[in-house]
């Protein structure tokens, strides 16, 4: 059987590397550190939603001087840069997203809590409900 000839770039999957995935996670962060300022988020509040053990551990992320993001932390940096997208493209003002995240909902999944309560207290599948319902919101209909 005759083999066609390749043309074109072989795809070839392997892990990025060390420069590759700095790069990934210092972006990450900035998204993250952008979002916990316009959220007005405590560092205790920023280290439950990142996972990062303590706020002196926070820190050094807020400075480039801690190890790169676990998959686990960049996926929580994206929901959280998913949400806010979303919160944004409802609205051009800033203050919107601030309020909603911050502001009782009394619809499920929240029972009375605030959004961001609610993922602070639910972790990861929280952040992924929130995510997919305000993508969901935000479809046209």
């Amino acid at each position: 059987m005759p083999s066609k000839p390749r043309t074109g770039r072989r795809l070839v999957l392997q892990p990025a590397s060390r420069r590759a995935a700095r790069h990934t996670s210092t972006s990450a962060l900035k998204r993250f550190f952008a979002i916990a300022d316009a959220w007005e988020l405590s560092p205790l509040q920023q280290c439950r939603l990142l996972k990062i053990p303590s706020p002196q551990v926070l820190k050094r992320y807020r400075l480039g001087q801690a190890p790169r993001l676990s998959a686990t932390q960049q996926e929580r940096a994206a929901l959280l840069a998913n949400i806010q997208y979303s919160l944004n493209a409802e609205a051009a003002s800033t203050d919107r997203a601030w309020a909603w995240v911050h502001a009782p909902r009394a619809a499920a999944p929240f029972e009375g809590d605030s959004p961001l309560y609610f993922m602070l207290e639910n972790g990861l599948p929280a952040l992924r409900e929130v995510a997919r319902m305000l993508v969901r919101e935000n479809e046209p209909r």
